[in-house]
């Protein structure tokens, strides 16, 4: 599968500005799920460009290892932006929550040819600045809405990212990105597929209505969606 024909939004928005020396690095390889990407402080090896698997980014909180949930990561972003910036690790790590396929790029190509140029960084920094749109208004969502619409919010944040309708990922999972006990999540994801929403079985979720999920949202992914930069929109 040619590079160009990716359907990564950031990478095909640095091939747009000149990736002329990044094809022969490039190497499409399977996500597991539940596999570590990126861990705290430690060197990045490997950047990341989803296609169709969906990556959880994670910041540690404090001792005895908890962690706290920031941002999801599928076929609109990076995973790995650190060298980008010339530096060596980031605080967060980063595990797959939903497995498929990405383009993995080793940091060391960044140094194996000439530098991002001033188009190139323009991209990179334009992504953390969607990025950081997405984290603040998670951390308002959990604040202000009820489990009902943020489970709606986090299903139609997730669907976005990854193309068809079925998501893997395992309650227990979903619940620590949501910060509830697994009564109450129950009890909601229950709710959405007694409405005809998704479906339900086995650790997958099948979408069924994707207009009836952004109804049923609470309006937070809308407003990260008003903020996030055009930039992209040639690759949507």
């Amino acid at each position: 599968m040619p590079v160009e024909h990716t359907t990564n939004r950031v990478l095909a928005a640095l091939a747009h500005v000149d990736r002329r020396h990044w094809p022969s690095h490039l190497e499409r390889v399977e996500l597991r799920q539940g596999q570590t990407l990126l861990a705290p402080n430690a060197a990045i090896e490997f950047m990341y460009f989803p296609v169709d698997a969906l990556v959880g980014l994670l910041h540690a909180v404090g001792p005895g290892g908890l962690e706290a949930p920031v941002a999801l990561v599928g076929n609109d972003g990076l995973v790995g932006v650190a060298p980008f910036l010339g530096a060596p690790a980031e605080r967060l790590r980063a595990e797959v929550l939903h497995p498929g396929c990405a383009w993995r790029l080793p940091a060391a190509a960044l140094n194996s040819g000439p530098q991002p140029d001033e188009s190139q960084m323009r991209v990179v920094l334009c992504y953390l600045q969607d990025l950081n749109a997405q984290m603040s208004q998670a951390a308002l969502c959990r604040l202000q809405h009820s489990l009902y619409q943020r489970l709606s919010r986090w299903l139609q944040d997730a669907f976005d990212r990854v193309p068809g309708a079925v998501l893997h990922i395992e309650a227990a999972t979903l619940g620590t990105w949501l910060g509830t006990e697994p009564g109450a999540l129950a009890r909601a994801t229950s709710q959405l597929a007694a409405e005809g929403v998704v479906m339900l079985r086995n650790g997958r979720i099948t979408l069924l209505d994707r207009a009836q999920l952004a109804q049923r949202s609470c309006g937070c992914l809308q407003q990260v969606k008003q903020q996030t930069d055009p930039l992209f929109s040639h690759t949507a």
